[in-house]
C-alpha cells in the first residue's frame, strides 16, 4: 500500500487550496479527483454561470484572477483559472480517482 503525507480529496476550489496549505507545511499531498480535471464540478455547470463575487473576491491562494477585479468571471474562466491553479501546484494531482472510502491509520 502506497503511503502518503496527506490525501485529500476533491479537486475542485476547496481541494487546491488545501493542497497548496498542505504546500505551505512542507508535505507532498496527494489531491484525488473523480473527474478528467482538477477543476470540481465547474464544467459541468451551465454555460452562463458566473460567480457571485467580484473577481478580486474569488481568487486561489497565490494566483489572483487576471482581468478587471470588480468582473464577475463566468464559468468557463472559473474552469480555465482552476486548471492554471492545478498546473502550478506543487502536489500530485490523480485525475479519475474515484474515493468511495476512507480510514484512519492505526500505526
Amino acid at each position: 500500500m502506497e503511503r502518503l503525507d496527506v490525501a485529500i480529496i476533491g479537486g475542485g476550489q476547496s481541494g487546491l487550496a488545501a493542497a497548496h496549505a498542505v504546500r505551505q507545511q512542507g508535505l507532498a499531498p496527494v489531491v484525488l479527483e473523480a473527474s478528467a480535471k482538477p477543476c470540481g464540478s465547474w464544467p459541468h455547470y451551465y454555460d452562463s454561470l458566473t460567480l457571485s463575487s467580484p473577481a478580486r473576491y474569488s481568487s486561489l491562494p497565490g494566483l489572483p484572477f487576471g482581468g478587471d477585479p470588480d468582473r464577475y468571471p463566468h464559468r468557463d474562466e472559473v474552469v480555465a483559472h482552476l486548471q492554471r491553479y492545478a498546473d502550478r501546484l506543487d502536489a500530485g494531482i490523480r485525475t479519475g480517482h474515484r474515493v468511495t472510502d476512507a480510514r484512519a491509520r492505526t500505526d
